[in-house]
């Protein structure tokens, strides 16, 4: 009888045990609340990309932060940091970055990741991104690549314009008419240059197409390799060779800021237009091309606006990107050296619904802290609509990817919403400008005939050309 009442009270026992252990403290299963909202980013603050993160995100960033230092977000004002990671231009190292920062926005201390800084390392990021249920917010960085894979990388959004979307088609336009206004009758002939990588092959690939439909000849191309000091030197030759009309570098600042000494030394040929980019794109660009003369004059890059293409870019640049004094004795109009002029308008239109997601997707969890649900923040940005520098902005997903015989999209084939579990694109029809060109020491956006009126075959109802194409022998 003992025994038996032993354990009855034995069982009794373990059974409250087991009823007050499930009744214990839960863990959290989610980031923890911060006092403050973190974005973070693989930077390459040094290497061969320094020279687009120094001059791309970190000003932007910078200018954004100044203007914008906190959210309100459930009644609750949370200040906004920024938080770089270092890669030393490494991929291996922005892929460790990139596992530190999606542990960190699982732990809740970030809660926004920007992507990296080149095109490579982007793509190799949204991959983790996806896997990991992390948005990642695209800033340098864009290609054609991306639209057979974009239902991969569903958790991606892309805000920079790339060749296609819709650089290149724009600049066949604007060249051939140029030319047929110069010559008429003659076919004009592209000496190309290009990065030996993914990016140089699209930009090759996508002006191969977008030239021959607009009868531009390409007397001979040229694969430039990073590190290789005389690859200008190579190009130049091989466009004195082919006599060529146009100067194409579709390569990064590496190359964009060394062509001049190699153009300018080959004094049996000129070119009629030079395009180069990105990295003629920047204000820094030309401070450091003046100090070879006037050598950025005439030089046509990539951009999305400039000051003069609404009152919100005007404010833009010459408010909120307003660059301290520069470098005396220059004697140059417009303090541009800290300025973007293809990508800035569009990374601060995706900083604009960053902060727009957080405000209404965001918590304060009863003022104990800031949290963000990444997946409520994706949907965000595949649904909603944000006015920015470019007016109303959204993102959109082509619905098939451009092909030989298929030179643009109609409004109806760029999708919004972004359909669940693709990834998102910045609309190119928001965009001001494609192409710009320095005209007396500032980057005007230039077209051809005619753009945004209504019988454009592109219909880019956006565009806004500030001044008429300069084309003629320079350098």
């Amino acid at each position: 009888m003992k025994s038996k009442i032993l354990f009855i009270s034995l069982a009794v026992v373990l059974a409250l045990s087991v009823g007050l252990i499930g009744c214990g403290p839960v863990e959290p299963t989610g980031p923890a609340p911060s006092a403050k909202i973190v974005l973070v980013a693989s930077a390459s603050t040094d290497g061969p990309l320094a020279d687009v993160h120094n001059n791309a995100k970190a000003p932007i960033v910078g200018a954004y932060l100044a203007d914008s230092s906190n959210i309100t977000v459930g009644g609750t004002l949370f200040p906004v940091e920024m938080k770089y990671y270092p890669d030393g231009s490494s991929m291996a190292t922005m892929q460790e970055n990139t596992d530190a920062m999606i542990d960190e926005i699982k732990a809740g201390t970030a809660h926004f990741l920007l992507g990296p800084s080149c095109t490579a390392f982007l793509e190799a990021q949204a991959t983790k991104c996806a896997t990991a249920h992390v948005v990642q917010m695209g800033m340098e960085g864009g290609a054609t690549s991306l639209f057979p894979v974009l239902s991969a990388y569903g958790y991606s959004f892309f805000n920079l314009s790339f060749s296609n979307w819709f650089e290149i088609p724009v600049l066949a336009k604007i060249l051939a008419e140029a030319h047929e206004a110069y010559d008429p009758g003659d076919t004009p002939v592209a000496a190309i240059g290009y990065q030996n990588d993914d990016h140089g092959f699209e930009y090759l690939a996508e002006a191969e197409k977008y030239f021959a439909k607009e009868g531009i000849s390409i007397g001979d191309t040229h694969a430039m390799v990073p590190g290789h000091g005389a690859a200008c030197d190579e190009l130049v030759a091989k466009a004195k060779a082919c006599d060529a009309d146009i100067l194409c570098l579709f390569g990064y600042p590496e190359f964009v800021f060394g062509i001049h000494a190699s153009a300018i030394a080959e004094t049996a040929w000129q070119p009629k237009a030079a395009v180069l980019g990105p990295g003629a794109c920047f204000g820094v660009y030309r401070d450091n091309a003046y100090g070879a003369g006037t050598a950025a004059e005439g030089v046509m890059t990539f951009v999305t606006g400039n000051n003069a293409t609404s009152p919100a870019m005007e404010e833009l640049f010459n408010e909120k990107l307003a660059c301290p004094p520069g470098p005396p004795g220059m004697g140059l109009p417009y303090n541009v050296y800290c300025q973007d002029f293809w990508g800035h308008p569009c990374y601060w239109t995706a900083l604009d619904f960053i902060y727009a997601a957080a405000a209404a997707e965001g918590s304060d969890n009863d003022g104990d802290g800031f949290t963000i649900d990444q997946d409520a923040y994706r949907d965000y940005l595949r649904t909603e609509k944000v006015d920015s520098v470019f007016g109303e902005s959204y993102y959109v997903t082509p619905t098939y990817a451009l092909n030989a015989t298929q030179y643009s999209w109609d409004d109806s084939d760029l999708v919004n919403p972004v359909p669940e579990g693709s990834a998102g694109l910045l609309s190119y029809k928001l965009h001001h400008g494609e192409i710009g060109q320095w005209q007396n020491g500032y980057m005007e956006v230039i077209g051809y005939d005619d753009v945004a009126t209504g019988t454009d075959e592109y219909d880019l109802y956006n565009y806004v050309v500030t001044s008429p194409y300069w084309y003629a022998p320079m350098w």
